[in-house]
């Protein structure tokens, strides 16, 4: 007796199991077509690169909205966090004068 409810299974694929092809949302296509010079082929955070000062005023506009009203001691542990995991590594002075301007507002 066989289950009504159950759709068969595919037999195209190996050991008659599915293809990738049967995936939804996010499938793997075979025939991979070239891009042109005006179409986006890569994330656009890939083709922006950003320096150093934009990521440390980033850091310090989230800080301002997230713990802004804080002490200016927890939002310079705030900023040595964020620093640390994004791979800057700033001086302690640098970091106070930017808990100072986040607190200051």
């Amino acid at each position: 007796m066989t289950d009504a409810t159950r759709a068969p299974e595919p037999s195209t694929g190996p050991d008659g199991g599915a293809d990738a092809a049967d995936s939804v949302g996010g499938a793997v296509h075979r025939d991979r077509k070239l891009s042109r010079p005006d179409e986006q082929s890569a994330p656009a955070m890939d083709t922006h690169p950003t320096d150093d000062e934009a990521r440390i005023q980033g850091v310090v506009v989230q800080t301002r909205a997230d713990v802004g009203d804080k002490s200016e001691e927890r939002i310079a542990d705030v900023l040595r966090q964020r620093f640390a995991d994004i791979g800057l590594d700033l001086g302690d002075d640098r970091i106070r004068a930017l808990a100072a301007e986040v607190a200051g507002g």
